[in-house]
């Protein structure tokens, strides 16, 4: 069950990602979601809190759009995820 975390959403050259870093009853934990081949590009990983995790997520997405559509991330609008 969530406990407290964010989320970010970045949609550019038709990729879409989606971009998590939550606390979990798993502890803390980032990951990345490509919506467009509904897979996890970047599964859950343990970081030591959210602030890491928004980091780690946005490095992934960072080095994913570099990689396959050759561009920088935008500016990223961290919202607040549904907690219990």
């Amino acid at each position: 069950m969530l406990d407290e975390g964010f989320w970010a959403e970045v949609k550019v050259a038709g990729e879409h990602l989606r971009l998590f870093s939550e606390h979990n009853a798993l502890g803390v934990q980032a990951s990345v979601y490509n919506v467009n081949a509904n897979a996890w590009h970047a599964p859950s990983e343990a970081v030591d809190d959210i602030e890491q995790g928004k980091e780690r997520a946005a490095d992934y997405a960072k080095a994913y759009l570099k990689r396959t559509v050759n561009l920088e991330l935008r500016p990223l609008n961290w919202k607040k995820s549904r907690s219990r």
